[in-house]
């Protein structure tokens, strides 16, 4: 007999707490999946609520968290492929019986997922940052502003700036190492050299 995990167990007795556990654990990767495809957060949003919605409709489909994962991020993809080119319509029921190697065929899709969850780890420890390393860094490589403008938009100086700037990053280095070991590392240093 297969055991489920509880998210599955609870989605599957039409519990309102399997689809809450769902929503808090995918609802932000989804949307940061979604918004490397539109750019546009609104649509995105309305995307993964979408998204969620057949989920719950089709809960009884899933006997994996795998299964569900990549139910989820195909049919977010999907959904964003079809606002992009508009009348096309894909029923994400004809994918829930070949999810399982689905995403491994897509490398697109797999590195977006990847770098969402990536995003998203860097999003949390950004968080726990001091608050003026928390903005130096955020309108360095989220705004992509330069050192100067920081400077003039922060009163702070070049000096401050640059200091803060390096500050988070060996503290966010730091975390991302101790967290999730060298891959996570590594694919942090190479966001940053993006920059």
């Amino acid at each position: 007999m297969k055991t489920h995990s509880i998210l599955i167990d609870g989605l599957r007795k039409n519990q309102e707490q399997g689809l809450t556990t769902a929503y808090r654990q995918y609802n932000k990767k989804l949307l940061l999946f979604a918004m490397r495809y539109l750019k546009n957060r609104e649509i995105a949003e309305e995307i993964v609520s979408d998204t969620f919605v057949k989920m719950w409709k089709n809960r009884l489909s899933f006997d994996t968290d795998e299964k569900l994962q990549a139910f989820l991020y195909i049919c977010t993809k999907n959904a964003c492929l079809n606002h992009l080119r508009k009348p096309a319509l894909l029923d994400p029921l004809e994918i829930i019986e070949n999810t399982d190697f689905a995403l491994s065929k897509d490398i697109d899709a797999y590195t977006k997922i990847i770098h969402a969850e990536l995003i998203m780890m860097i999003n949390e420890e950004v968080a726990r940052l001091s608050t003026r390393q928390r903005e130096v860094f955020e309108m360095s490589f989220f705004e992509g502003l330069t050192v100067e403008e920081i400077s003039k938009r922060l009163a702070v100086s070049v000096d401050v700036v640059y200091a803060n700037r390096s500050r988070a990053l060996a503290i966010l280095r730091n975390q991302l190492k101790l967290k999730n070991s060298l891959f996570i590392s590594t694919l942090f240093c190479v966001l940053v050299a993006q920059q």
